[in-house]
């Protein structure tokens, strides 16, 4: 099997499964049921990974965003500390799942389902204003920052700006993402790297255009992770101001140890593959994927 067959055929396996897909909505709908009961509940919009086609079996929540009225964040006048508000959703959810674990996740409640196999994440927020690119005008929402304030973003201009990118990409960039996470994924614990981070990057970079391999596009994006020393990405839309690549600078560290090795594998595979050697490059990705990788057809 070839080094191209073993990265498809990887692709394959962890393409997220239709019935994660509808347990997920499932619960989702009774989240929403549950929030219209007490909160000027706006919209519930399908968010992140799934909405982006870059989940993967196993390991990805299903993110939603709650949009709420600006009354629902205020009091007195005021907005509220963002994480006032993420904890009087969570109590109003704890009545409701009472056997389901739920946590804060700085902008999001995680609600962890069938015995935590599958989690649901809900990050509440409020319509602050419709902006103009000069080609589209798109909806900008308030949710929390992880800190107590409030932060800008609008799911609709970056999903419009990732999917440009990938078609871009001929559908190169949301693979090589799909590869992204489960490398974060195949170690326990996980190693730390957004994915909103992610996705700006090699959409930002243009990582995956071009006449390029997955092998190529993955260890590419290593690479430059590992150039740019996995520091914070500003926002190329200008919307969400700064994403970090972790939640904590101990965490960027560890990322970064990660990603230099793997970006180190990486292009021995590519070096081995070119020489023909392509039992040493599967051995080299093999050892990147924490020996999760498609060896033998």
């Amino acid at each position: 099997m070839s080094i191209s067959s073993s990265f498809s055929t990887l692709l394959e396996r962890i393409q997220p499964l239709d019935s994660e897909l509808q347990q997920g909505e499932s619960h989702a709908s009774a989240i929403k049921s549950r929030l219209e009961k007490q909160f000027s509940l706006v919209k519930f919009i399908m968010i992140g990974s799934y909405s982006k086609q870059t989940a993967i079996r196993r390991f990805s929540d299903l993110d939603f965003l709650a949009i709420f009225s600006r009354d629902d964040a205020r009091w007195g006048g005021r907005y509220v500390d963002s994480r006032t508000l993420l904890s009087r959703v969570r109590g109003w959810l704890a009545e409701r799942f009472q056997q389901t674990a739920m946590r804060r996740d700085q902008q999001a409640l995680v609600l962890r389902f069938s015995g935590g196999s599958f989690a649901v994440d809900i990050v509440p927020g409020f319509f602050e204003d419709m902006d103009d690119n000069g080609q589209y005008r798109y909806p900008v929402f308030s949710i929390p920052d992880g800190t107590g304030n409030w932060l800008e973003t609008s799911p609709e201009m970056h999903a419009r700006y990732f999917k440009e990118a990938d078609d871009h990409s001929i559908s190169k960039l949301t693979r090589t993402i799909q590869f992204l996470k489960f490398w974060r994924s195949s170690r326990t614990p996980p190693i730390p790297l957004s994915s909103f981070h992610t996705e700006l990057l090699l959409a930002s970079e243009g990582i995956c255009v071009g006449p390029k391999s997955y092998a190529q596009c993955l260890a590419e994006s290593f690479f430059l992770l590992a150039k740019r020393q996995c520091r914070p990405l500003r926002d190329p839309l200008r919307i969400s101001g700064i994403v970090p690549t972790t939640k904590t600078d101990l965490q960027r560290e560890d990322l970064l140890r990660s990603v230099t090795l793997a970006s180190d594998r990486a292009f021995r595979a590519l070096e081995a593959e070119e020489r023909g050697k392509n039992p040493q490059a599967k051995q080299l990705w093999n050892l990147v994927f924490n020996y999760k990788f498609p060896l033998y057809g």
